[in-house]
């Protein structure tokens, strides 16, 4: 397990990562050749020839026990003529590498790198080696500030788990080289088309930083669960302490994410109102981005949906918008702090 850990070795199984809109791409490509530079089991490669009529293929490892050519891709991917790259590349990043006592053993991709995640490092080597590449990499590369995302064509997010032994959440991300403003570039859930990047972008809430509150704190009283559990009928919401089940008094800290106690100064006679008004946007937000601005979860709820959560940013934004909404021309309630930009 410790080999699997420091090297990211989590491979691709079966074929539900090759969606129509997946193999539409490599197709067009006009690529011959299938390359894995972190080939591991060579199951990609294998369903690449199968199904979009590449002749070749060609691996690299990492890992001499594989049986590919030996090859540190975190440092360099040589090109390929006629090749489009097809894989599926470690995910560590630097947060978990220290935590896992791993952080020696990464140091020398991490130190010359803007990145903090090893799968964006491999990106950038990908994306420097062949202009055409499909890597299989976490589903938070949405929200995450990898720098050429004007070179993606497209978007797919797997609902479907591609693995055996881990249920990281996960998309296959399509580059064809050509930068392209960002409502251009198509997201899919499966195979079904969603929206632009641009346009989950444009609908994502910012907040402003002009309603005091303070998230995990105690004597707080709007609850919040912050990510949807396996069951659909206890999703992502806001309610009190006793509508949302917890051990609110023992469990809260300083560090909580998955739930949260807020303080935010709301009427006692205007809180019920007020919570329905917050699920209310929450509900907007999920159903006009199909999910897609919130989190991905490990693991699905039991009806296949992909869990998601809530981030405090956009928490934080949902009840900026809830009191404006709430309050809209209300002169005796003044809930508002001085403006200021608020960053997590």
């Amino acid at each position: 397990m410790s080999k699997k850990r420091l090297l990211g070795q989590f491979f691709t199984k079966g074929e539900s990562w090759l969606k129509p809109q997946v193999v539409d791409f490599i197709k067009k490509s006009g690529s011959q050749i299938a390359y894995d530079p972190f080939a591991g089991g060579g199951d990609m490669l294998k369903a690449a020839k199968k199904h979009c009529g590449l002749s070749e293929a060609v691996g690299l490892d990492i890992d001499t026990k594989l049986n590919w050519s030996n090859n540190d891709s975190l440092v360099h991917i040589p090109h390929v003529d006629g090749a489009i790259i097809i894989t599926n590349p470690p995910y560590i990043s630097n947060y978990s590498a220290s935590r896992k006592g791993l952080s020696a053993d990464l140091e020398k991709y991490f130190k010359t790198s803007r990145y903090t995640d090893i799968y964006m490092i491999a990106l950038d080597n990908m994306i420097t080696a062949q202009k055409n590449v499909v890597a299989v990499v976490p589903e938070t590369f949405i929200n995450s500030n990898y720098a050429r995302k004007d070179l993606l064509e497209c978007l797919t997010i797997l609902e479907e788990n591609p693995f055996d032994d881990t249920e990281n959440p996960v998309l296959v991300a399509c580059f064809d080289g050509v930068s392209k403003d960002l409502a251009k570039i198509k997201i899919y859930k499966n195979d079904q088309y969603i929206n632009s990047l641009g346009g989950i972008e444009s609908l994502r809430p910012r907040p402003i930083g002009n309603v005091e509150m303070v998230f995990n704190d105690k004597a707080g009283w709007l609850a919040v669960r912050c990510v949807d559990t396996t069951n659909p009928e206890n999703m992502i919401v806001f309610g009190s302490k006793d509508n949302i089940h917890y051990d609110w008094d023992n469990r809260i800290k300083v560090s909580s994410r998955l739930l949260t106690l807020i303080d935010v100064n709301v009427k006692e006679a205007d809180r019920l109102t007020f919570m329905s008004e917050c699920n209310k946007l929450l509900q907007e937000i999920r159903d006009e981005s199909s999910d897609i601005i919130l989190s991905p979860f490990k693991g699905n709820m039991k009806n296949g949906r992909r869990r998601r959560r809530l981030d405090f940013m956009t928490c934080r934004a949902i009840i900026e918008q809830a009191y404006r909404n709430f309050y809209k021309g209300n002169k005796e309630h003044k809930p508002y702090a001085a403006e200021q930009q608020v960053l997590f």
